[in-house]
């Protein structure tokens, strides 16, 4: 599961005697020992297929933005009000964060502290939106730069704090920046994590749509040239490597309504990385179940009737979002400096609206125009 989904899957863990409580559960022991477990949430999604005109949503873009919106106002003010100590946020200078930290600027009454992460890399650093936002807040502002070898120096700790493998280096700016958070005196940060999953905001998502329209006349050379308006600010974009990339994409290019159609490029390039392991431990893993066939018997019985881009963040929610993105990479580096992550756009109330949305509005209801506008 670590090697494909880039992390294992509750109550799977990587410790034999391990469990870990599934995401959105509770569990109850008794004297005994024994236990009883329900779920209290699970991501779930409108039926669209067949389409029911009857049921149809008919609100307007600005409608969803303006809902949208206030729950997302609500969700950062009560993490705000709620505290005991100063709050601060993270501010990446994407819309996500910088969205969370104005609705917290909003509710704070006191002095408000920002907390940004530079890259040595210009091809990752957005030093010039953050410190654009900072001027809007009025915020006082923290600053560490990701240097290579600074990411070199704390990986080790990030490893220790993950207690699980790591595929990328990913969590270790994200532990410099909370110990950033911790040197300044604050012990509660909110965070935009979470964003991208309930509205579409992954690259993966418009890689499916394209795929997808791909799929339709796969002879064709032209439509894979969409791929190359997804990246257009990286050095090393899919445009420099076409060959390769294009090979990535095609991937489960013949089966297009296979309702996991949109992650399966993901997940075989992550398995690609087995074969590093040794002789003797892809002996002893070869009889293991297939994780991919193991979360297929698992979706929820009205998945195939979802919309594409909904079974999309599903998918994503269930098997990047939990085990990694909130875990090794969220609150196990923030806790690795005792810091407290605040998610608002993981509040109940927020996802459930935003799953509800038309999935025409997901990819645009949080763009800048309606960010100012509402």
């Amino acid at each position: 599961e670590t090697f494909t989904f880039w992390g294992s899957r509750p109550p799977a863990s990587v410790f034999v005697g391990v469990e870990e409580l599934r995401p959105g559960h509770t569990r109850i022991y008794a004297a005994d020992g024994t236990f009883t477990e329900r779920a209290y949430w699970t991501p779930d999604f409108p039926v669209v297929r067949p389409r029911d005109p009857a049921t149809a949503d008919r609100r307007t873009l600005d409608e969803c933005a303006a809902g949208l919106s206030e729950r997302l106002s609500a969700a950062a003010r009560l993490r705000m009000l709620r505290a005991d100590v100063p709050v601060g946020a993270y501010l990446s200078g994407g819309i996500d964060s910088s969205y969370i930290a104005m609705l917290a600027r909003e509710a704070c009454t006191g002095a408000f502290h920002t907390f940004s992460l530079r890259f040595e890399d210009p091809e990752y650093d957005e030093t010039p939106f953050q410190r654009a936002m900072v001027s809007v807040l009025g915020s006082t502002h923290h600053e560490v730069i990701a240097r290579h070898q600074d990411i070199a120096a704390v990986f080790p700790d990030v490893v220790w704090h993950a207690e699980r493998p790591l595929l990328r280096t990913g969590p270790a700016p994200l532990f410099l920046l909370s110990r950033l958070v911790r040197d300044n005196g604050l012990k509660v940060v909110l965070t935009g994590e979470g964003s991208d999953e309930v509205l579409g905001g992954y690259d993966i998502f418009r890689e499916a749509k394209v795929r997808r329209f791909w799929a339709r006349h796969p002879e064709s050379t032209l439509r894979p040239r969409l791929f190359e308006r997804l990246y257009p600010y990286l050095t090393r974009s899919p445009a420099a490597a076409r060959g390769m990339a294009l090979s990535f994409w095609r991937k489960g290019l013949d089966t297009p309504d296979d309702p996991m159609f949109s992650h399966g490029p993901r997940w075989s390039s992550a398995q690609g990385l087995m074969r590093y392991f040794s002789r003797d431990w892809r002996a002893r893993t070869a009889a293991a179940p297939d994780p991919v066939a193991a979360l297929r018997a698992e979706l929820p019985a009205n998945f195939s009737r979802w919309d594409p881009l909904a079974q999309a963040q599903y998918l994503e929610m269930v098997t990047l979002l939990a085990p990694y993105i909130l875990s090794s990479q969220g609150d196990r580096m923030l806790m690795g400096n005792s810091v407290e992550g605040r998610f608002p756009f993981l509040d109940a109330d927020v996802v459930d609206y935003a799953n509800a949305l038309p999935a025409k509005w997901k990819l645009n209801v949080l763009d800048e125009k309606h960010i100012l506008k509402h």
